[in-house]
């Protein structure tokens, strides 16, 4: 950026807390069933620099886009404006956010650099969350205990930004974290003698402002650690949603905030513990179904419906009923609309050949190997013709 290189007045660079101007049309042309406008002067941020754009109305007419080319920014809505001095807003709230996160950015950057020589090589400021990509391929929980210490000493210090624009040959006797490759004028957005960085962003007027950092969690990237974090109004808002999820838990467990990790341990054992007893006893009852069905069964095959069994308990005890003889099974779970074949091995029948066959003639879907075969319906209707011609096949075959 070049010290006075552009006509059009950029409010959010002399003061970024204008949210409410006047400004004149200067341009106004229309171009795929919208209007890119141009002011003499504006307060409207494109995107930029890891920032995303405002928000805003000229006139009362939503601003659905903004870019930059050559020095200037273009406004672009969906309607024509009539007149030529028009009243601009920004969503302040918006806006005032990305302050907090873009400066709490640079922030967190220079500790980290700070602390344990590791740059930033990557920032992602979204409505969803916000992070950076840091040069250090583990970030244990200590790191990030002493990352957030420091930065929140230095907010707390309310210590005041500045931003100015110097020339390349100025620059370089800066302590940048990163000399830009231009030789133009550069605006620094300088955290007073903590911070200097090249950056067209838009930030608060002192750390105050940013309120707080809070480090969210971390992942692994490629070799580096990608951090995310919240600042301000996005953390106070988090914080909120989870105190009341946590006084929730407090009411719901009957413990204090500081028990309910070990209240959720004790109640996962408990759980683990009666789903192995419920296991045990869903095997016991099998096996006496199995042995029920098989006392019961009439001819060579065992075949029965069920309307109130699942698909996953008709298999447990097909394969219990199959493993304790030596005939072909085939049951039936009407909630499911499913079936199954199954043998133990000691029958030349393949199961899934006889199930490819016959399943396209009644709209079925399914398949397997030579000891179980399954087949799925839309229709209920189809299951018992089905089941009929499957048992006249197993017949056949056996």
């Amino acid at each position: 950026m070049r010290k006075g290189e552009v006509d059009m007045q950029k409010l959010y660079y002399e003061n970024p807390y204008i949210y409410e101007w006047e400004a004149k049309i200067i341009n106004q042309r229309e171009k795929d069933n919208f209007y890119i406008i141009e002011l003499c002067d504006t307060a409207f941020y494109p995107e930029g620099g890891g920032q995303p754009r405002d928000f805003g109305t000229i006139d009362g007419v939503e601003v659905v886009d903004l870019f930059e080319e050559n020095g200037i920014v273009y406004h672009v809505v969906n309607r024509r404006i009539e007149k030529q001095i028009v009243n601009c807003k920004i969503d302040f709230k918006r806006r005032f956010e990305h302050m907090q996160n873009h400066t709490g950015q640079h922030l967190l950057s220079s500790v980290f650099i700070e602390l344990y020589d590791a740059p930033t090589n990557s920032f992602h400021l979204g409505d969803d969350y916000v992070s950076i990509d840091v040069g250090i391929e583990n970030i244990t929980d200590e790191i990030v205990q002493k990352v957030e210490d420091r930065v929140n000493e230095l907010i707390f210090k309310n210590i005041p930004v500045k931003f100015y624009i110097v020339n390349f040959d100025e620059a370089k006797k800066l302590p940048l974290r990163k000399l830009p490759p231009t030789e133009v004028d550069i605006r620094i957005v300088e955290i007073e003698g903590i911070d200097y960085s090249p950056c067209c962003g838009t930030h608060v007027k002192s750390l105050g402002e940013i309120g707080m950092i809070k480090i969210l969690k971390t992942e692994k990237y490629k070799n580096m650690t990608r951090v995310y974090f919240k600042c301000g109004m996005r953390l106070l808002k988090d914080f909120q949603e989870k105190n009341t999820i946590i006084n929730n838990l407090n009411k719901k467990l009957s413990v204090p905030q500081n028990e309910i990790i070990l209240k959720i341990d004790s109640m996962q054992n408990e759980i683990k513990n009666l789903t192995k007893e419920l296991n045990l006893q869903k095997e016991i009852n099998i096996e006496y179904i199995a042995k029920e069905l098989i006392n019961n069964s009439e001819g060579d095959i065992i075949s029965r419906i069920y309307e109130d069994k699942k698909f996953d308990v008709i298999q447990m005890l097909g394969n219990k009923t199959s493993s304790l003889c030596d005939k072909p099974v085939i049951l039936t779970s009407i909630p499911d609309k499913k079936v199954i074949l199954t043998h133990n091995g000691k029958i030349n029948l393949n199961c899934g050949q006889i199930f490819k066959e016959i399943l396209p003639n009644f709209n079925g879907r399914g398949g397997g190997g030579p000891k179980f075969a399954q087949g799925s319906f839309e229709d209920i209707r189809n299951i018992n013709d089905f089941i009929q011609v499957l048992i006249d096949r197993v017949k056949e075959l056996s």
